[in-house]
């Protein structure tokens, strides 16, 4: 297990050391910048309120890590756990629109509540787990208007395109997940686990020379559904002639059908593959993808927000232009 060093994350200076051991101020304190933004029956301005929302979530867990940190590092692993309770407590509250997942695991910990009896390193380490997931959501790319179709232009992937798919697994980690394809169902289906520091299965195919798709916008997915859509992500996986230098480096852009409609196309332009990964981790200062020198295509399933069994279908893909 690693050592919690979060007090060199952020600085402790919009918070007062009071929060540490003051319910009444912590709870005011957390519920700084935590107002709910007010619905509107426009799509456009719900997801603008959505990413309000996780940006204000977000301020409020950077707030009590500059202060949770350093309680815990101090040996005050108490008062660390009862910032984030507080903190999350503040969040579940206020019903701020994060992901279902999310919220779900939040509002766990803050119905366990702390008590005398209670374990405050699990629970620091239980908060500051989904709090950093919170940290890292992404938005997912979801389908658009089906009128949009109608502008486009769609090129389809065919098999001898393809060729043949292979199952990409966190076995190379260590850990059990499964998972497969059915060619013509266009269907990836399997289990993710959590074992042995697991969690991701994903489908991947190879081209055997470098494929120039320069002329094009993006990547179109047609007619998607997948299972429990208000919480499952996946992500379309890029490799590009410069991943081949970087040992396990891709890139990535995290998509969902939400609705589970099969009515409009999920576009996913290249410029949502801004940022090349390592094992996960954003590689600081790389070039963004270059879609003249295409290696390589995939789709994953990953933790958190696929655990356990899941199945992604469509009707056909491609590059749209």
């Amino acid at each position: 297990m690693r050592i919690l060093h979060w007090s060199v994350i952020l600085s402790a200076s919009s918070f007062s050391a009071a929060f540490v051991r003051s319910r009444a101020s912590s709870s005011s304190s957390s519920s700084i910048a935590l107002s709910h933004s007010s619905s509107s029956s426009s799509s456009r301005t719900a997801e603008m309120n959505d990413i309000a929302d996780i940006a204000k979530a977000r301020t409020a867990i950077s707030q009590a890590i500059a202060v949770g940190a350093p309680a815990y590092n101090r040996g005050d692993v108490r008062g660390c756990a009862e910032v984030y309770q507080e903190t999350a407590r503040g969040m579940i509250d206020s019903r701020l629109d994060i992901p279902a997942s999310l919220r779900d695991r939040l509002k766990s910990e803050v119905d366990d509540g702390i008590t005398d009896t209670t374990d405050f390193n699990d629970k620091a380490w239980a908060l500051r787990r989904v709090f950093d997931s919170i940290l890292e959501y992404q938005p997912p790319i979801v389908p658009r208007d089906s009128s949009l179709a109608t502008e486009l232009t769609m090129e389809p992937f065919t098999p001898a395109q393809l060729g043949e798919a292979r199952n990409v697994m966190d076995s190379v980690m260590g850990g059990v997940s499964q998972g497969g394809w059915i060619p013509d169902a266009k269907t990836f289906f399997g289990e993710t686990s959590l074992r042995n520091n697991g969690g991701f299965a994903s489908v991947r195919w190879r081209f055997p020379n470098a494929q120039n798709w320069s002329y094009a916008k993006g990547i179109y997915i047609r007619g998607l559904k997948h299972t429990d859509p208000q919480t499952h992500t996946f992500r379309i996986i890029l490799k590009d002639a410069m991943c081949e230098r970087v040992r396990l480096a891709n890139f990535k852009a995290i998509f969902s059908n939400p609705e589970n409609s099969a009515e409009g196309p999920l576009l996913i332009p290249f410029d949502a593959f801004d940022k090349m990964e390592q094992m996960g981790r954003p590689m600081q200062g790389s070039p963004a993808f270059n879609p003249s020198t295409v290696t390589e295509i995939g789709i994953m399933a990953i933790k958190p927000s696929v655990v356990g069994a899941f199945q992604l279908e469509f009707d056909d893909w491609g590059l749209y232009m």
